[in-house]
This record gives structure tokens, sequence and C-alpha cells, in this order.
């Protein structure tokens, strides 16, 4: 606990943000595993929570990729390449979904091996994608993380100073 009270608050927000990653990445990873093992099947609800989760997940990521190319403010404070590198899933899944709604999966058991293939490349897909934001991120922090510090910095030299 006295070393964690020693570091910096920058390098306390890396810590916390890069293991946060690092902990999705874990968690997508296994779960990504287990359906394509076939040890997680995917039962109705999970269908359309996938359905509908991911064909809104999958339009949002594009226009929070447009929108960030749009506004400079928006894109001071985030990471671009967070951005891109989730633009080949949501294209993935756009399509896959949609090839899904046609044939109302929910409502058809003969497509199940294919949509756990599907979901399970998928989370693996962002285990990686995770897995590399934490490397990434602990040497190059976000904008927005680097300038939360920036504003801590001067208050705690003024409060040094008195």
């Amino acid at each position: 606990m006295k070393k964690w009270k020693e570091l910096n608050d920058l390098t306390k927000a890396k810590i916390i943000y890069s293991g946060e990653l690092a902990l999705f990445a874990i968690l997508f990873a296994i779960l990504g595993s287990l359906f394509l093992a076939g040890v997680i099947l995917p039962s109705d609800w999970k269908k359309w929570l996938v359905l509908v989760g991911g064909s809104l997940g999958s339009v949002w990521c594009f226009a929070d990729f447009i929108w960030i190319l749009n506004s400079p403010k928006r894109r001071a404070k985030n990471c671009l390449l967070d951005k891109i590198l989730l633009l080949p899933s949501a294209a993935a899944s756009l399509g896959f979904n949609i090839f899904f709604w046609i044939k109302l999966i929910p409502f058809n058991s003969d497509y199940d091996s294919l949509f756990a293939y599907f979901l399970g490349a998928i989370l693996l897909y962002f285990a990686l994608i995770y897995v590399f934001e934490a490397i990434y991120h602990w040497k190059h922090p976000i904008p927005g993380l680097l300038e939360e510090s920036e504003k801590e910095e001067p208050s705690e030299s003024k409060e040094e100073g008195q």
C-alpha cells in the first residue's frame, strides 16, 4: 500500500486503465473459447441479446468513428486507433447480424453452431484488441487521461508552495 501512495497520479491511472483492459481481454478470451469449444451453447435469449446488441453496437461503432473524425474536440480526448481497431469487428458483426435477422436465427436451431462460432470468433478478436490496447495505452496513455493528469499537476504544485 505504501508503494501505491508513492506513485504519481498518471501512473496510477495508467495501471487502472491498462488493468481494466487486460481484465476485459481475459474475460472475452475465456467466453470466446467456451463458445468455440461448445461448452456454452447459444440459447434463445443469448441469440436475441447478441442480435439486438450486436446490431446496435455495430451501427454505433461506425457512428462513433465518423463522430471522432468530424469533431476536433472529441478527437483531442480519444484515441483514433481504438476506434479503427473495432471497425473490422463492427463490419463483420453487422454483416452476420443482417444474415441472422433474415434467417430469424433465434427461431431456427439449424444455425446454432454457426452462431456459436461467430460469437466465439468475435469475442476472441475483442480479446486480442484489448490485450494490444492494454499494452499500447500503458506506453501511450489516452489523451483524456493525460488531460486529467495535467489539470491535477498545477493544483498540486500550488498546494506544495503554500
